[in-house]
Protein backbone atom coordinates (compact mmCIF):
# COMPACT_ATOMS: atom_id res chain seq x y z
CA UNK A 1 0.00 0.00 0.00
CA UNK A 2 1.11 3.21 -0.58
CA UNK A 3 2.05 5.35 2.26
CA UNK A 4 0.22 9.09 1.43
CA UNK A 5 -2.87 6.84 -0.07
CA UNK A 6 -3.22 6.96 3.98
CA UNK A 7 -3.82 10.51 4.47
CA UNK A 8 -5.44 11.27 1.21
CA UNK A 9 -7.97 9.38 2.80
CA UNK A 10 -8.60 11.28 5.89
CA UNK A 11 -8.50 14.55 4.03
CA UNK A 12 -10.90 13.28 1.46
CA UNK A 13 -13.19 11.87 4.40
CA UNK A 14 -13.00 15.53 5.97
CA UNK A 15 -13.60 17.13 3.30
CA UNK A 16 -16.67 15.45 2.53
CA UNK A 17 -17.74 15.81 5.93
CA UNK A 18 -17.22 19.84 5.56
CA UNK A 19 -18.87 19.99 2.23
CA UNK A 20 -21.99 18.35 2.76
CA UNK A 21 -22.46 20.32 5.79
CA UNK A 22 -22.54 23.50 4.19
CA UNK A 23 -23.93 22.20 1.24
CA UNK A 24 -27.14 19.99 0.89
CA UNK A 25 -26.52 18.72 4.91
CA UNK A 26 -28.28 21.81 5.49
CA UNK A 27 -31.27 21.84 3.16
CA UNK A 28 -33.97 20.32 5.78
CA UNK A 29 -32.92 22.65 8.69
CA UNK A 30 -33.21 25.96 6.01
CA UNK A 31 -36.48 24.33 4.24
CA UNK A 32 -38.14 23.53 7.32
CA UNK A 33 -37.20 27.21 8.78
CA UNK A 34 -38.59 28.81 5.67
CA UNK A 35 -41.94 26.66 4.97
CA UNK A 36 -43.14 27.33 8.74
CA UNK A 37 -44.81 30.51 10.16
CA UNK A 38 -43.23 31.27 14.13
CA UNK A 39 -46.33 29.66 15.40
CA UNK A 40 -45.81 25.85 14.38
CA UNK A 41 -42.38 26.35 13.71
CA UNK A 42 -40.98 24.59 16.95
CA UNK A 43 -43.18 21.86 16.71
CA UNK A 44 -42.36 21.59 12.51
CA UNK A 45 -38.91 21.09 13.74
CA UNK A 46 -39.10 18.60 16.09
CA UNK A 47 -40.59 16.59 13.61
CA UNK A 48 -37.99 17.31 11.40
CA UNK A 49 -35.16 16.44 13.73
CA UNK A 50 -37.11 13.17 15.05
CA UNK A 51 -37.56 12.07 11.30
CA UNK A 52 -33.50 12.75 10.73
CA UNK A 53 -32.56 11.13 13.43
CA UNK A 54 -34.78 8.08 13.06
CA UNK A 55 -33.35 7.67 9.22
CA UNK A 56 -29.81 7.73 10.60
CA UNK A 57 -30.52 5.40 13.28
CA UNK A 58 -31.72 3.10 10.42
CA UNK A 59 -29.31 3.68 7.93
CA UNK A 60 -26.16 2.56 11.10
CA UNK A 61 -28.56 -0.21 11.80
CA UNK A 62 -29.29 -1.54 8.36
CA UNK A 63 -25.72 -1.00 6.93
CA UNK A 64 -23.33 -3.62 7.88
CA UNK A 65 -25.91 -6.40 6.80
CA UNK A 66 -26.27 -4.19 3.59
CA UNK A 67 -22.72 -4.26 3.13
CA UNK A 68 -22.59 -8.15 4.17
CA UNK A 69 -25.27 -8.79 1.48
CA UNK A 70 -24.28 -6.31 -1.65
CA UNK A 71 -20.90 -6.13 -0.77
CA UNK A 72 -19.43 -3.56 -3.13
CA UNK A 73 -22.88 -2.28 -3.97
CA UNK A 74 -23.90 -1.38 -1.13
CA UNK A 75 -24.36 2.51 -1.88
CA UNK A 76 -26.59 1.49 -4.93
CA UNK A 77 -29.71 1.45 -2.77
CA UNK A 78 -28.90 4.98 -1.44
CA UNK A 79 -28.38 6.14 -5.16
CA UNK A 80 -32.11 5.41 -5.85
CA UNK A 81 -33.41 6.98 -2.87
CA UNK A 82 -31.23 10.05 -3.09
CA UNK A 83 -32.34 10.19 -7.03
CA UNK A 84 -35.77 9.52 -5.41
CA UNK A 85 -35.78 12.20 -2.52
CA UNK A 86 -34.24 15.07 -5.55
CA UNK A 87 -37.41 14.18 -8.00
CA UNK A 88 -39.81 14.55 -5.36
CA UNK A 89 -38.15 17.81 -4.43
CA UNK A 90 -37.45 19.16 -7.58
CA UNK A 91 -41.25 18.22 -8.74
CA UNK A 92 -43.56 18.86 -5.23
CA UNK A 93 -41.29 21.69 -2.82
CA UNK A 94 -41.92 25.36 -4.23
CA UNK A 95 -39.07 28.09 -4.38
CA UNK A 96 -38.85 30.10 -1.00
CA UNK A 97 -37.20 32.98 -2.15
CA UNK A 98 -38.85 36.47 -1.88
CA UNK A 99 -42.04 35.01 -0.53
CA UNK A 100 -43.97 35.82 2.60
CA UNK A 101 -45.85 32.28 4.10
CA UNK A 102 -49.13 33.03 2.72
CA UNK A 103 -47.76 32.69 -0.97
CA UNK A 104 -45.51 29.61 0.22
CA UNK A 105 -48.91 28.29 1.58
CA UNK A 106 -50.84 28.96 -1.44
CA UNK A 107 -48.23 27.35 -3.89
CA UNK A 108 -48.87 23.96 -1.71
CA UNK A 109 -52.58 25.06 -1.26
CA UNK A 110 -52.61 24.71 -5.05
CA UNK A 111 -50.59 22.07 -6.27
CA UNK A 112 -47.05 24.17 -6.03
CA UNK A 113 -48.16 26.40 -8.59
CA UNK A 114 -49.21 24.15 -11.54
CA UNK A 115 -53.10 24.99 -12.43
CA UNK A 116 -55.10 23.49 -10.04
CA UNK A 117 -56.81 26.30 -8.51
CA UNK A 118 -59.96 26.05 -11.07
CA UNK A 119 -60.60 22.65 -9.25
CA UNK A 120 -60.91 24.39 -6.21
CA UNK A 121 -63.23 26.77 -7.38
CA UNK A 122 -60.95 29.03 -7.19
CA UNK A 123 -59.10 31.66 -9.61
CA UNK A 124 -55.79 32.49 -9.98
CA UNK A 125 -56.66 35.95 -9.16
CA UNK A 126 -58.91 35.03 -6.43
CA UNK A 127 -55.45 33.74 -4.54
CA UNK A 128 -53.22 36.49 -5.39
CA UNK A 129 -55.88 38.99 -3.99
CA UNK A 130 -56.56 36.73 -0.76
CA UNK A 131 -52.68 36.78 -0.74
CA UNK A 132 -52.55 40.52 -0.90
CA UNK A 133 -55.46 40.81 2.10
CA UNK A 134 -53.78 38.75 3.91
CA UNK A 135 -50.42 40.78 4.16
CA UNK A 136 -52.20 44.39 3.86
CA UNK A 137 -52.27 45.39 0.38
CA UNK A 138 -48.88 46.58 -0.23
CA UNK A 139 -47.75 42.98 -1.46
CA UNK A 140 -46.20 43.34 -5.49
CA UNK A 141 -47.13 40.43 -7.49
CA UNK A 142 -44.39 39.37 -9.67
CA UNK A 143 -44.95 38.08 -13.10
Amino acid sequence: MIDWMSYLSVVSTLGFVVFFAVGPGSIPWMITAELFSQGPRPSAMAIAVLVNWMANFVVGIGFPSMKAELENYTFLPFSVFLAIFWIFTYKKVPETKNKTFEEICALFRHGNGSDTASTHGQSESTTDIEIQSRSGGNERKEQ
